[in-house]
């Protein structure tokens, strides 16, 4: 093979020398070497295009060799919508459920209740406060919502992330701060209604843990999200010339 004198990124010159940087061809164009720690750093400034992965010229993709496989599971990358229309959609969502939810539940016999209070009274929704079982539908559908969401992350990591040691040394404990705060529709029924019997502090704090629920999702797809680059952006890669046979590794 003949040996090319430059870098084709920096320029500089090869000619065998100790303590040089040996030169690669990471693609199939013809004469384009390039020092490895060159064309890494091409890459890093081109993570959100085509160029990150493959020549911009043969459109050839590289021979990325990386100690752990990449992480694909990600959350939020898909979704581009704003916060407030997107609060606006789970707002719509939340409405609709608390419809079905409500319709379930009352033709259940009102199990919810009967589960929270422990005993089979059923209690009449015309005789009590109207916006108490409004506000009380609404946070047990966002507590679903939230529970749902939460297992789909559970799921998510249990399948789709391979350095699971890692990822939940990373957010164990703010995913178990925001997994507690998700059950606030149970905290505010014993505390407020229950113990203190106080109705119009329960409306109050179901009215703010709606919202909150809101947040915590966003906070959690965000901190999984951060993770996930971050665990991708330690992974040690090697890129290789294009000739490159992993048989010569085998010892």
């Amino acid at each position: 093979m003949e040996l090319v004198s430059e870098c084709r990124i920096c320029m500089l010159e090869y000619d065998g020398g100790e303590g040089q940087e040996i030169l690669i061809q990471p693609c199939k164009c013809t004469s384009a070497y390039v020092h490895e720690t060159c064309l890494q750093k091409w890459r890093n400034e081109n993570r959100d295009n085509d160029k990150y992965n493959s020549c911009e010229i043969c459109k050839g993709n590289y021979v990325i060799l990386r100690d752990y496989p990449i992480e694909n599971f990600e959350i939020t990358a898909t979704t581009r919508l704003k916060s407030c229309p997107l609060f606006c959609v789970y707002t719509l969502y939340l409405l609709s459920g608390t419809v079905l939810i409500t319709a379930v539940d009352l033709l259940c016999n009102q199990l919810s209740v009967i589960i929270l209070t422990r005993n089979n009274n059923i209690i009449n929704i015309d005789d009590d406060n109207s916006l108490f079982w409004f506000m009380y539908y609404i946070s047990y559908t966002s507590y679903i919502f939230s529970m749902m969401f939460f297992i789909h992350i559970f799921r998510g990591i249990k399948n789709h992330v391979h350095r699971k040691q890692s990822y939940i040394k990373k957010t164990r404990f703010k995913f178990g701060f925001c997994f507690m705060m998700c059950w606030t529709y149970f905290y505010n029924f014993y505390i407020f209604y229950e113990a203190m019997c106080r109705p119009d502090l329960y409306i109050g704090a179901s009215a703010i843990t709606v919202p909150m629920n809101f947040c915590i999702i966003k906070y959690v797809a965000r901190i999984h999200d951060d993770t996930i680059n971050e665990l991708n952006d330690n992974n040690v890669e090697t890129i290789r010339s294009v000739s490159y046979n992993p048989l010569n590794d085998v010892v």
